[in-house]
């Protein structure tokens, strides 16, 4: 079970950061509304859906992502996760660019067997994230202490300091502040380097980068010029020793197109014990019964 936290948290970092750009100054937003369908691979396996949305204009932001757990994972665990984040963009110091601000970020997951639901808040003058969580057992309603969940080991880790949980993002934050400075770059130089700081409601880890030059990639037998990013997780608080040291030797690839949209095709994330890969398997915007076919198979599978 520590194998598949480890892997989920990866691959949820790469995720959060699929659109992560290497610049230090933020874009002016530009109106977006995406929806976005991506298949979930383990081994070759397809073993999730997960669905991307995104809103955003010049005076805020909403963004989700939706997993459901398909084929051999869905009758092992019948996995979900949802998330959902929202801010506003606001001024950067004396500066007129403008950052994203998160106010809140909601995740829930479940399983045949556990269930959690946390909301985080952002303090609107501190910029302090806050949050509160609640595990149970979904058939009986029961509560369940984290520190019983068979893959915690019975540890408790202390809470992350207000002061390590201040001026960060949240998940789907970074995926907005990640957007905005990789627009802001303009251009597609290799060699250019960013951090985005996270607090997922546990933990504190930073996702660091670097780009590669624009080359044809060949995924699933189709060639496209896409720009690769390499990504790394640093751990800084909240990760026991083991799995400190599975994130540290975790590494992603992210490859999305060099163009005004910037969406990612392909995320892999892996280390000498696992590699997950997400591939873009629709744009709903433009296929739109290909994410009705998938939540269809979500609810009779």
């Amino acid at each position: 079970m520590r194998r598949c936290s480890r892997a989920r948290l990866a691959v949820c970092a790469a995720i959060s950061l699929a659109l992560a750009g290497p610049t230090i100054a933020w874009a002016a937003p530009a109106p977006t509304d995406e929806h976005l369908l991506y298949n979930v691979m383990f081994g070759g396996l397809h073993v999730g859906d997960l669905q991307v949305t995104l809103k955003q204009n010049d005076t805020g932001y909403s963004t989700e992502m939706n997993m459901s757990a398909r084929g051999v994972m869905k009758f092992l665990k019948n996995f979900r996760a949802d998330m959902h984040g929202e801010g506003a963009f606001v001024q950067k110091g004396t500066d007129k660019e403008l950052m994203p601000q998160p106010a809140q970020y909601n995740r829930a997951w479940s399983t045949d067997e556990f269930a959690a639901n946390m909301t985080m808040n952002f303090d609107p003058a501190t910029h302090t994230a806050t949050t509160k969580e609640r595990v149970f057992n979904p058939a009986t309603g029961e509560d369940v202490k984290r520190e019983d969940m068979p893959w915690n080991n019975r540890r408790t880790l202390k809470p992350v300091p207000a002061d390590m949980r201040t001026n960060v993002f949240d998940p789907m934050a970074a995926f907005i502040a990640g957007r905005q400075q990789l627009m802001a770059q303009g251009g597609m130089e290799p060699g250019k380097t960013f951090r985005v700081p996270i607090y997922d409601g546990s933990r504190r880890y930073d996702v660091v980068g670097k780009t590669g030059a624009v080359r044809t990639v060949t995924i699933n037998g189709k060639e496209q010029l896409l720009l690769p990013v390499t990504t790394k997780i640093e751990p800084v608080f909240g990760f026991t020793r083991d799995s400190e040291e599975g994130m540290r030797s975790a590494e992603g690839k992210i490859y999305f197109t060099p163009d005004e949209r910037f969406i990612p095709v392909q995320v892999v994330a892996g280390n000498d014990m696992f590699t997950g890969v997400l591939n873009l398997a629709a744009d709903c915007g433009t296929s739109p019964q290909a994410c009705v076919d998938a939540d269809a198979a979500n609810i009779t599978n």
